[in-house]
């Protein structure tokens, strides 16, 4: 199998301080547009969001701590500080997913890594929710061997409520070839950390039951397919070999002794290969209803991409792949659907050593239908008066897509200063005033409408801009 290559997008970025922001976007045959909102800012590597039955978002920071986000507004309070958490590098609090029966038991499951004995572990433990926080911890699996790098680890229940759980190599690669360790492996146990009967090496004694896949390197995505209901997994490779993988029950996926598109006898080969890296993390299917064009398609965030890469797939297949929102956002490690069908994602970006560690640290950003219909973008007007038809087409086209952070009249907004009297800060000139709508001003929260609208809607645009300043 080929290297895919991607068809890349001009996503275009909210500002990094406003409250949500329109833009348009071509996905598959459709036009499709996104509002985007930022729901929480100023975090530190939110590692995996999830949703309660009443729509409540909870989220970890990889620095130990659970946080609730309802009804629009974030707790300051976490409602869970784990202690004994070690954060290094790579490490900390991870992954979490609630129990398919939560409205029985309020069961909720967390992935950490820990220090004992000198070493660096990691840990599953189950606790419970109630009134805003998570009590009576329980270890359902320990001492997996964990290292700064490498550790996974995404938890996902599967149709029949079995829990799955990544581990990375640990930055030892053999340690992935090796049934008596938990290393570079995905595990499948039940909500109570037993251990499945159909788990494929439960009758091996020299093997951990757990196992039900192995040969992975460090695999941060699982998936399943909702039709089918086949698990798909994300893996980073070693100098790219990023991988997609179908996971087969007893599968061997080759870790270390082979990668990328190399092939061996017993070992399987990626579905998907990734050179350059994009650094696949959490992966989701599609199942909303806010999106119809996004159906079914496998959706990946991307760290090293920085980007979320869009997988049209039928029966397994792949039909087409996309990039979206392509380096506006930064580094992507959590994707999920949320109970309204929107899309939410958690970027990395104060995620040494790959990031430079700078303010604002790390937002939630929630994708959602702006309610804008296809074709509508650049409307056509007739009138007999063409520049009038051309200003009102211009000033449509400024309301969808300037206006929420600008003001409707340039005036400003809670969060970006008045541009009436010319009051740029950035060049109040048109060439100036084109340049930033083309490449924006991202440091500040500026998108950079390039590619995402025509140069003579740029133009247009800037004509206006300076058209409304000095009115």
């Amino acid at each position: 199998m080929k290297t895919k290559h991607f068809i890349c997008l001009a996503f275009i970025s909210a500002f990094a301080f406003a409250s949500s922001f329109t833009y348009k976007a071509i996905v598959a045959e459709n036009d499709v547009f996104f509002k985007i909102d930022t729901l929480a800012k100023n975090l530190t590597v939110p590692w995996q969001i999830t949703f309660l039955p009443d729509r409540t978002m909870l989220f970890t920071e990889r620095t130990g701590v659970v946080r609730l986000y309802r009804q629009g507004k974030l707790l300051e309070k976490p409602i869970l500080q784990v202690n004994d958490i070690r954060a290094e590098t790579k490490t900390g609090l991870l992954g979490m997913v609630i129990d398919p029966t939560f409205i029985k038991n309020h069961f909720i499951y967390i992935a950490h890594n820990y220090g004992a004995d000198n070493r660096l572990w990691l840990r599953v433990v189950r606790y419970e929710f109630k009134n805003d926080t998570l009590i009576h911890p329980k270890t359902l699996i320990e001492q997996i061997p964990a290292a700064r790098n490498h550790t996974g680890c995404r938890l996902v229940f599967d149709p029949d409520q079995k829990l799955y759980i990544s581990t990375g190599d640990a930055d030892q690669p053999i340690l992935a070839q090796d049934l008596k360790t938990y290393n570079g492996k995905i595990l499948r146990i039940n909500g109570d950390g037993t251990v499945p009967g159909d788990n494929p090496f439960v009758k091996n004694d020299t093997a951990r039951k757990e196992i039900w896949s192995y040969g992975h390197r460090n695999p941060q995505g699982l998936a399943f397919e909702p039709n089918t209901k086949t698990l798909y997994a994300t893996e980073h490779g070693p100098t790219g070999g990023d991988e997609v993988n179908m996971i087969e029950k007893g599968g061997n996926y080759g870790w270390p002794v082979i990668h990328h598109q190399e092939t061996k006898t017993g070992m399987i080969t990626p579905f998907l290969e990734y050179t350059p890296s994009i650094g696949p993390a959490e992966a989701r299917f599609y199942s909303g209803k806010a999106f119809p064009q996004l159906k079914n398609n496998l959706l990946v965030a991307c760290l090293r991409g920085e980007s979320i890469l869009r997988i049209e797939m039928d029966k397994g297949k792949v039909l087409k792949q996309e990039v979206l929102l392509k380096k506006q956002y930064g580094r992507i490690r959590s994707l999920v659907i949320g109970p309204d069908g929107y899309i939410y994602i958690a970027t990395s970006n104060f995620d040494l050593p790959e990031s430079k560690g700078e303010r604002p640290y790390d937002m939630i950003l929630r994708l959602s239908p702006s309610g804008i219909k296809a074709g509508h973008l650049a409307q056509n007007i007739s009138s007999n008066n063409k520049t009038a038809a051309t200003e009102l087409t211009t000033a449509t086209l400024f309301k969808q897509l300037c206006a929420s952070c600008h003001g409707d009249k340039l005036q400003g907004t809670e969060t970006v200063y008045s541009l009436i009297g010319g009051k740029f800060k950035h060049g109040a000139d048109k060439q100036s005033i084109v340049n930033n709508i083309t490449n924006g001003i991202i440091d500040k929260g500026m998108p950079a409408w390039n590619g995402a609208i025509s140069k003579k809607d740029i133009e247009s645009l800037a004509n206006y801009i300076l058209m409304e300043t000095k009115r």
